[in-house]
């Protein structure tokens, strides 16, 4: 206590005495530069695996246990280190991939630092034993070199016998940083750092072997294939033709956004299954996540997102990669096209992606003793040669030439018209959310880009339907501002509408067309919303006149009635969801058919 109280007096009343400025023991440095570059157990594993990826490996084998505090082992088939340069590698500021400052503005590669086997040596046990494949017969097994450095003093040196390639074996992880270590999680969740960040990388790198071993038990291995798709299958256990979306798009060699987006039935709670690459390099850029998050916004429900993989590529020497000391943020030159060409391409596949019958659950790392294609059937080729030739024939689900082509069989519960497609699948149509679209985009069309006068943008005017009664609507002093800006707006809408003195404003119209008789009783209500002090209020208005005048569920529509919804549908822009975010179609594809009845 008497120390405490000596270090509040000093604190409060006087200065304590000036320190000088030395420079800090190597020691000390070292330490403190291991301490940026390595976090945790999974910063080792990042660093060791981008070397693997560097050096062109085919096949990653990664060995954790104890949560990787116990032991990491990295091993690839790569090109390997020469024997003269396996010490030097493990100095500080040693790399292979820069040497002079114009290489930063074109890297190719994901480490570039030369910070990774110092730091990881001066703060653990690490052996790094490498043949190099360029100098030696790779038909023959020959000596490689190894090195073992503790707390970064080399301990041993020698040879062993390997195939080129290189394996780094990490032990005793912050064995001489005891602050770090205690702010370490249990294995279970340093184990599960790993697996996410190795799963990114496998579907980063399809054409390369991941295999991921946890505590002697395989938590991740992927084929290699060079698929894309097929990695997705193996690391989230997918159904091919009905689950993902392929996407490409770009502007010639400038920039190119690729990749896959999941439907909208693999919407998870949370971002964790958001996966962006620039340049082959996972990155955490909030910019790049807004603009995704853009995308699918209003297309699904409230707190859900995507899944999803896409690649961005550009040139070398317009991104900047030397952001960040971890290497996953990043710059880009042409950012506003990148960021419009993200945006564009998710809402190209959620808005025309149906809900599917059946609730997917993922991940789950899949085994090799387990793997098998989702779907796929015990008794040979039976469902694949049958379904497949009809998914090949059929158009896209929720695409228009799909909805156009619907025949209505018939009105469930006054609520879903049931339709069947030429491919023989079924599709599920909610009337009212669908009804809802259909005005939604009529609607925006015609007046979401602003209108000046009760004209529309042909001349025409715009009908109104009076009302027998004006309404009265009282509004907050700052709300009654807002709207009477507005004014003009809601004249083009159909929605006429006038101050009454102070804060009372007059309804005298109401936008006419089908479903207007529905809006009588609902004038308060869209009176308030077009006086939000927000930006999206105009959307929001249109939503509210469109969800407010849509067709009711419980209302029986007679069979021409059913068809020409469904036609009415399938011009819309956005055919799958309500302007609320909500599933309009419910899709019953056919091989959901043939394997639920065993065809």
């Amino acid at each position: 206590m008497s120390q405490l109280y000596e270090r509040e007096e000093n604190n409060l009343g006087q200065r304590p005495a000036r320190r000088p400025i030395v420079v800090l023991p190597d020691e000390v440095a070292e330490r403190i530069a291991a301490g940026e570059v390595i976090e945790r157990p999974v910063s080792v594993i990042k660093e060791l695996v981008e070397n693997a990826l560097d050096a062109r490996a085919c096949a990653i084998r990664i060995e954790v246990r104890g949560g990787g505090l116990r032991l990491m082992r990295v091993s690839d088939d790569g090109t390997g280190i020469l024997e003269d340069e396996l010490e030097r590698a493990c100095l500080r500021h040693s790399t292979s991939k820069l040497s002079t400052i114009e290489d930063l503005g074109r890297l190719g590669t994901l480490g570039f630092r030369g910070e990774a086997l110092a730091s990881i040596a001066t703060i653990a046990e690490m052996t790094l034993e490498s043949r190099a494949s360029e100098t030696e017969d790779e038909s023959e097994e020959r000596p490689a070199q190894f090195i073992t450095l503790r707390g970064g003093e080399v301990v041993e040196r020698g040879r062993k016998a390997r195939v080129p390639g290189t394996t780094v074996t990490v032990r005793d992880l912050f064995f001489n940083v005891p602050a770090r270590l205690k702010f370490i999680r249990g294995a279970r969740t340093e184990n599960g750092h790993i697996l996410h960040y190795i799963r990114r990388y496998a579907l980063g790198y399809p054409g390369v072997r991941f295999t991921l071993v946890l505590d002697e038990h395989i938590a991740l291995q992927t084929s290699g294939s060079g698929e894309l798709k097929t990695a997705l299958t193996e690391i989230y256990s997918l159904p091919l033709n009905e689950m993902l979306y392929e996407v490409e798009r770009g502007a010639g060699e400038q920039y190119r956004v690729h990749g896959y987006i999941g439907n909208r039935v693999l919407a998870q709670n949370n971002r964790q299954y958001v996966t962006l690459f620039v340049n082959g390099r996972w990155v955490q850029s909030r910019v790049l996540y807004d603009a995704v998050e853009k995308g699918y916004r209003g297309l699904l429900a409230k707190g859900k997102h995507p899944l999803l993989v896409l690649f961005i590529e550009v040139a070398p020497d317009e991104v900047d990669v030397n952001v960040h000391p971890a290497k996953t943020e990043v710059r880009l030159f042409r950012e506003r096209e990148v960021l419009e060409l993200l945006t564009e391409a998710v809402q190209a596949v959620l808005e025309r992606s149906p809900v599917l019958p059946e609730e997917i659950k993922f991940p789950g790392p899949i085994l090799a003793t387990q793997r098998r294609l989702p779907g796929a059937r015990r008794r040979g080729l039976h469902m694949s040669e049958t379904a497949e030739d009809y998914l090949a024939e059929a158009a896209p689900p929720a695409s228009a030439e799909a909805i156009a082509q619907l025949c209505p069989l018939a009105q469930l519960q006054r609520a879903v018209i049931l339709a069947e497609a030429p491919d023989g699948s079924l599709y599920l149509v909610d009337q009212h959310r669908a009804h809802e679209r259909v005005i939604y985009e009529h609607l925006r069309q015609r007046y979401a880009h602003g209108i000046d006068s009760a004209e529309d943008e042909e001349g025409e005017a715009v009908n109104g339907h009076l009302l027998l009664e004006p309404v009265i609507v009282e509004l907050k002093r700052h709300q009654a501002e807002l709207l009477e800006e507005r004014l003009p707006m809601l004249r083009g809408l159909g929605l006429e509408c006038e101050r009454f003195g102070g804060r009372s404003f007059l309804v005298r119209s109401i936008p006419g067309g089908e479903g207007y008789e529905q809006l009588v009783g609902q004038v308060e209500d869209l009176v308030q919303i077009a006086a939000e002090d927000n930006e999206d209020w105009e959307h929001s208005l249109l939503i509210g006149l469109s969800c407010r005048s849509a067709l009711r569920r419980g209302r029986e529509l007679s069979q021409g009635e059913q068809q020409s919804l469904l036609t009415s549908l399938a011009r819309a822009s956005v055919p799958a969801v309500c302007p609320h975010g909500s599933p309009i179609l419910l899709h019953y594809s056919r091989s959901f058919l043939i394997e639920k009845f065993d065809w």
